[in-house]
C-alpha cells in the first residue's frame, strides 16, 4: 500500500535546555487514553517518565517524557503500543518525525487489537533522540482500507535510562544530626473534566466570528490566544506570551496580540473530549492571577466569564439567536 509522506513542518521550534533534564524517579508503564476515554484507542507506554510542557512556536505542548527505547535485534525500535477494542480496525499506517521532517513510516496490521509502534526510520535515531521533540501520528483504517480514525500530533521527548537532574550534594553532619535531602517533586495528578463543542454562534463586537469553543460544567471555553486576536484594535486588547522558565501564561492589558499561527483554527469534531486542568502559572501585568483554564488539544482554553471580567469585556448571552456576544465597548456585568 502506498502511504503518503508526511508534509514537513514549517514551524520554529524554541527548547529550553533545562527542559530536557528531566528528573528520573523510575520509569514506568503508562496507558494513555487516545481522544477520549471512550474512543476505544489507548496508547501503551511502557518506558514512561513524566508529561512536559514545551514551548513550539509561540504555543506550548505537553509532551510524554520517556526513556530512550532500546534498539531491538533488528535494528528498530518499539517506541509504545497501540491497542484498541475497535472490531472494525485492521490495520495502522503512520509517519512518524520531528518537527523538522518526517523520519520514517509504519504500516502493521492488528492483531488482537494491538500493534507495537516499531516505525522503519530513515535517520540514526541514537544521534537525533536527544535535542528533538517526535511527533507521532497514525491512521487506522479496516479491512477495506477506508480510514477509521486519524490520530495526530502524539508529541514525545525521549532520555537516556537513568538521567537524572543535578541535585545539591549532601553535606557532612555529625552522626547525630538529620540529613535533610531535597524531596522529590511529584506533580498533582491532573483533574480532567468532559469538554462539549460549543454549538453557539458567537459574534464580536457585532461581526461573527468562528471560534473552537467548548462548554465545561455549563461554562464556555475559548482559546485565550483566540480571544486575544480577536479584540486586537479594541481599548481592550491584550498580549499572550509564555514564560519557559516559569512555567507561566503572561497576559499584557493594552498591548497588541501577536500572532503565532493557528488561530481561530476550528475542526470539525462534534463529539466531547477529555480536558485536563492547566497547571501553568498565569500573570497579568506582572501580579500572578487565578482563572480557570482546561487543556485541549494542546491549546489552553479559558472560562469566557473569566477573561471578560479580568480584561472588562461584556459578555451576553441571548438564548432566543443561541448566541454568545463579546463587546469590547461596553464593560463585564457579573452574573
Amino acid at each position: 500500500m502506498y502511504i503518503k509522506s508526511w508534509h514537513k513542518f514549517l514551524l520554529s521550534i524554541m527548547l529550553v535546555l533545562g527542559i530536557m533534564m528531566v528528573p528520573v524517579y523510575g520509569a514506568q508503564t503508562e496507558v494513555v487514553d487516545l481522544v477520549d476515554a471512550n474512543s476505544g484507542y489507548k496508547m501503551v507506554v511502557p518506558n514512561f517518565i513524566d508529561i512536559k510542557e514545551v514551548e513550539v512556536d509561540g504555543e506550548v505542548i505537553r509532551a510524554v517524557v520517556a526513556e530512550k527505547p532500546v534498539k531491538d535485534s533488528m535494528g528498530t525500535y518499539t517506541f509504545f503500543e497501540i491497542q484498541t477494542t475497535d472490531e472494525n480496525a485492521s490495520m495502522v499506517a503512520s509517519a512518524p518525525g520531528t518537527f523538522y521532517e518526517q523520519i520514517g513510516d509504519l504500516f502493521y496490521e492488528f492483531e488482537d487489537g494491538k500493534v507495537s509502534y516499531r516505525p522503519s526510520l530513515y535517520v540514526d535515531f541514537e544521534e537525533v533522540f536527544s535535542d528533538n521533540v517526535f511527533t507521532f501520528n497514525f491512521s487506522v483504517r479496516d479491512k477495506n482500507d477506508e480510514e477509521i480514525i486519524y490520530i495526530n500530533s502524539i508529541y514525545f521527548m525521549f532520555v537516556e535510562a537513568g538521567e537524572t537532574t543535578e541535585t545539591p550534594e549532601a553535606t557532612e553532619t555529625p552522626d547525630t544530626a538529620v540529613e535533610e535531602t531535597p524531596e522529590a517533586v511529584v506533580e498533582t495528578p491532573a483533574q480532567e473534566a468532559t469538554a462539549v463543542p460549543t454549538a453557539s454562534k458567537v459574534v464580536v463586537d457585532g461581526k461573527d466570528v468562528s471560534f473552537e469553543a467548548y462548554n465545561i460544567d455549563g461554562y464556555n471555553y475559548f482559546k485565550l490566544r483566540d480571544l486575544a486576536m480577536a479584540i486586537t484594535g479594541s481599548e481592550k486588547q491584550f498580549e499572550v506570551t509564555w514564560d519557559e522558565e516559569k512555567n507561566a501564561i503572561n497576559l499584557i492589558s493594552g498591548e497588541a496580540y501577536t500572532p503565532v499561527g493557528g488561530e481561530f483554527a476550528v475542526s470539525a469534531g462534534t463529539e466531547s473530549v477529555q480536558a485536563t486542568v492547566n497547571q501553568s502559572a498565569i500573570y497579568m501585568d506582572g501580579e500572578e492571577i487565578s482563572l480557570q483554564a482546561y487543556r485541549i488539544g494542546g491549546n489552553n482554553y479559558f472560562k469566557l466569564r473569566d477573561v471578560g471580567e479580568v480584561f472588562d469585556l461584556g459578555i451576553l448571552w441571548d438564548g432566543e439567536l443561541n448566541q454568545i456576544a463579546i463587546d469590547t465597548v461596553v464593560g463585564y456585568v457579573v452574573e
